[in-house]
């Protein structure tokens, strides 16, 4: 987990790119869980890494776009 705030390259998502999604912090909604994007299977879809359970998830890249990138953790 980081404590030393986020990385500029953690700030921002380039839709031509999806590997920039990789490292970033993300939260399900604006008060959700935080998650961390570490990895993706070539089919559109992002491996997360929920912040607190440790509980690995696939989902859409679609959707974790529009996730907002968590400020703070919790």
């Amino acid at each position: 987990m980081q404590t030393g705030g986020f990385d500029e390259t953690q700030t921002a998502y380039s839709a031509g790119d999806p590997r920039a999604l990789i490292g970033q912090i993300r939260r399900w909604g604006p008060a959700g869980p935080a998650y961390e994007v570490i990895g993706l299977d070539g089919a559109g879809n992002a491996e997360v890494e929920v912040i607190y359970s440790g509980e690995r998830i696939v989902c859409p890249v679609a959707e974790v776009v529009e996730d907002p990138l968590a400020e703070t953790i919790p």
